[in-house]
């Protein structure tokens, strides 16, 4: 058994490769339950973000086939299994082990430290949960890795020395002008890079955002909630508008009365174009005004070609990766640090997935000194009917501590021959043991789901 991935991101790919790979949110459980089907995968999770398209896989090495998931990509993307291998990154095992956790901290997104890549994490797991695609192992492996994400951002101050693709964008806007009150800032879409930009707007003194959604209702809602919430904020003695909702139809006419564009929607088509940027222009009176475009989406919002027309600079998010680059000193000395833990934590996982190979030999003993303990329970029971339920009882805490006693060095014994290199002489080993503590290698027993995942991290109590 092997974990596998397949994947591309901004570390390794151009955003004009990453845009094939990107998965919709509505299309991710029919790829969870088509790559399932593949004959040798056990588990799959599949984590598309703006910056990234990744297959974690569990799969029977004697059964699967990499070919068949290379034609899967292929057929997706659109590209020949040679541009697919060209294109995307594969790690296995230990390696996957720690890219995930890395990812999920957040030390391998654009910008460095940011936490949105933590719930696209969990979102990721919840759904291929939902779907029945995953089962211990990695659940195991993103439980430990969103844990371990939790705890980095609890403790360090990684997150005030990173920016998230929204708040770089206002960063580097806020360089460009100094600051925000005689600006008009246009917000396309209603999703949550761009709450997170409003947001960062009003805490930089914005004082005029207005939203424009291809659902008219619910940018009216999105600018009526921002309102109160920069009122509750900032300013609960008065009333005052910063945030407004526009339509999509008038998309020209907003764009003329703009200094800059953040759009963040998950349109596969582009949301400005050289017709509403010529709608802009009639407007305009051929007046040259320069319009700052941040495109946070991916496939892009915003047709690159727009970049040759005078006045309008577009900025994607490689673009924006490039531009922002602040507190790097401190970020480094907290990086390194969360790297090193990183180390033991994926060491700690390797235990527990090497100590897996140990699971049935383990589960057969526990399971047949239970059994005893129950019979010998039951004779009791028999030859002394004149036991109450109170001393039935501590007759049977008692047996069971002894169980725990008699089974916990052969269990850490296994354990360790399982942590031992995977040959076929330690098999070979493990095997001798357990049949010298009298398992039967023989009997197949089947293990609960449930005590599958724990079996191997469950103390034994005395």
């Amino acid at each position: 058994m092997k974990i596998l991935l397949y994947g591309v991101s901004h570390q390794t790919t151009p955003i004009e490769i990453r845009e094939r790979y990107t998965i919709k949110d509505e299309d991710v459980p029919q790829q969870l339950n088509e790559i399932k089907q593949f004959t040798g995968v056990s588990e799959v999770v599949i984590l598309t973000t703006c910056n990234r398209t990744e297959y974690y896989l569990y799969i029977d090495q004697t059964e699967f086939m990499h070919g068949d998931m290379l034609r899967y990509i292929g057929e997706y993307t659109g590209y020949d299994v040679s541009d697919v291998i060209a294109t995307s990154y594969g790690k296995s095992n230990s390696d996957v082990a720690q890219h995930l956790f890395k990812v999920a901290t957040g030390l391998d997104s654009l910008m460095v430290g940011e936490t949105q890549i933590l719930s696209q994490v969990k979102n990721a797991f919840e759904v291929a949960h939902t779907e029945k695609a995953v089962g211990p192992i990695l659940s195991s492996l993103f439980n430990k890795a969103i844990s371990f994400s939790k705890k980095v951002h609890t403790k360090t101050t990684l997150d005030q020395n990173s920016f998230n693709p929204s708040t770089a964008a206002i960063q580097l806007l806020k360089e460009e002008w100094g600051d925000f009150k005689a600006k008009r800032v246009l917000l396309i879409g209603a999703g949550k890079m761009i709450r997170l930009a409003a947001r960062s707007l009003l805490q930089n003194d914005a004082e005029h955002i207005t939203v424009v959604s291809r659902n008219s209702i619910r940018a009216e809602h999105f600018a009526h909630e921002l309102n109160e919430w920069a009122q509750d904020e900032y300013h609960p003695e008065k009333l005052k508008r910063y945030v407004y909702s526009a339509d999509m139809d008038n998309l020209s006419r907003v764009l003329a009365g703009s200094d800059a564009v953040i759009v963040a929607t998950k349109s596969s088509d582009y949301i400005i174009t050289s017709e509403s940027i010529i709608g802009m222009q009639d407007i305009r009176n051929g007046v040259v005004k320069e319009l700052l475009l941040m495109d946070l989406a991916i496939p892009r919002n915003v047709d690159p070609d727009l970049s040759l027309i005078q006045g309008l600079r577009i900025f994607d998010m490689d673009q924006i990766g490039i531009q922002i680059d602040q507190f790097r000193e401190e970020r480094e000395k907290i990086v390194k640090q969360i790297l090193a833990e990183i180390d033991e934590a994926v060491l700690r996982f390797n235990s527990w997935y090497q100590e897996r190979r140990a699971v049935p030999y383990i589960y057969q003993l526990r399971k047949g000194s239970m059994d005893i303990r129950e019979r010998t329970m039951d004779s009791l029971a028999k030859k002394l009917p004149e036991l109450n339920e109170r001393e039935a009882r501590i007759i049977d805490k008692h047996m069971q501590s002894i169980v725990n006693q008699l089974i916990k060095h052969p269990i850490q014994s296994m354990k360790e021959l399982a942590r031992m290199n995977p040959s076929k002489d330690m098999n070979d080993a493990l095997e001798v043991f357990a049949r010298s503590v009298g398992i039967d290698l023989e009997v197949k027993c089947e293990i609960p789901t449930e005590d599958i995942s724990i079996v191997v991290e469950q103390e034994e109590e005395l």
